[in-house]
């Protein structure tokens, strides 16, 4: 059975949302009335819209309208950041605005009521602590960011997509020291930490490291992101691709600014569309470590040739990607 990813590029937000749903079979296909519907972006630092690092909440409002023309609905947005207080993500985010707008609820699932449970096979874990909404709900949509990281020779490539996006769906949220703590931890960039820096904010200190869950994680993340995706599988997997960057890694960003990509892909594989996903920024899904142990594990389709895709052709998007590095690079050196 072919795996499906959809692929829809427009300047319009609702356009290219509500597209990228329709070549799915449309949001009748996976949501119903009455349905309790999770909504799981990606906010793991407090940031503004349009920077590259977040799911922007036009996205999420365009998903919401989707939802809602279904009927009445029970529909949350649940975050568990790991780079600062979810409240206060939500906050500079725009989330709060968009839920009373909509009259939904925010849930910071760092501290919402979670039970415990088994890991088929776990190699990282045998026992993962989910909250109970990410367990409850008829319907989980997983909405990362298209976070592609620039390319370092002698390192393993890096993506943030839908597979690891399901990190912030169990607790734990990130602590912060002056001094570099025990065990796994990331020190963060200049332009996290000083006044002048893009990403500034005064919680940031020099050395990040996760608690609870998400530290168990971290311990062995190859294993462990897959791990959680045996255990929280979402209905739904659409990447927010409409404002974009390659530089968004927190211990070596440089602050530049991110480009309009207005891409959106959806698939119900988080798999697939991260494999299809990777290759915009010219990525190599099976160099991504993570990636390609989900793939070993069975997580979702791996072969390109069982994954079909709809919509825009990949290479006008992998096109629009070198075109605006490219005038980005130029416009830097000049």
């Amino acid at each position: 059975m072919m795996a499906v990813v959809s692929i829809v590029q427009s300047e319009s937000i609702r356009t290219t949302v509500e597209e990228s749903i329709r070549l799915l079979g449309g949001i009748d296909r996976f949501v119903q009335p009455e349905s309790k519907v999770v909504i799981k972006p990606n906010l793991v630092f407090g940031l503004p819209p349009y920077t590259g690092f977040t799911t922007d909440y036009p996205i999420v409002q365009a998903i919401i309208e989707l939802c809602q023309d279904m009927g009445k609905l029970n529909i949350s947005i649940a975050e568990g950041s790991g780079g600062i207080d979810t409240n206060l993500a939500f906050r500079v985010s725009g989330y709060v605005e968009l839920a009373e707008k909509y009259n939904l609820k925010l849930v910071d699932l760092n501290g919402s009521p979670n039970v415990s449970v088994p890991v088929p096979s776990g190699q990282a874990i045998q026992e993962l602590r989910v909250p109970k909404i990410i367990l409850d709900c008829d319907v989980l949509i997983n909405m990362p960011k298209l976070k592609l990281y620039r390319i370092v020779q002698g390192k393993n490539q890096w993506a943030s997509l839908a597979v690891k996006n399901l990190m912030g769906a169990i607790p734990g949220k990130g602590d912060y020291s002056d001094n570099r703590p025990s065990g796994f931890c990331l020190e963060l960039s200049q332009e996290f930490l000083t006044t002048k820096g893009k990403y500034y904010h005064s919680a940031y200190r020099r050395w990040w490291s996760p608690s609870g869950e998400k530290r168990r994680i971290h311990k062995d993340l190859v294993h462990g992101l897959a791990d959680i995706n045996t255990v929280i599988r979402p209905t739904l997997n659409i990447i927010d691709g409409i404002v974009v960057s390659n530089d968004i890694d927190m211990t070596n960003t440089r602050g530049q600014d991110p480009f309009n990509l207005n891409t959106i892909l959806a698939s119900q594989d988080p798999l697939a569309i991260d494999f299809i996903a990777a290759r915009i920024g010219g990525l190599s899904p099976f160099k991504i470590p993570y990636l390609e142990h989900a793939a070993e594990r069975g997580i979702g389709e791996s072969d390109y040739n069982k994954i079909q895709t709809l919509g825009i052709s990949l290479d006008e998007i992998i096109e629009t990607w070198e075109k605006e590095l490219s005038k980005r690079q130029r416009s830097n050196s000049s």
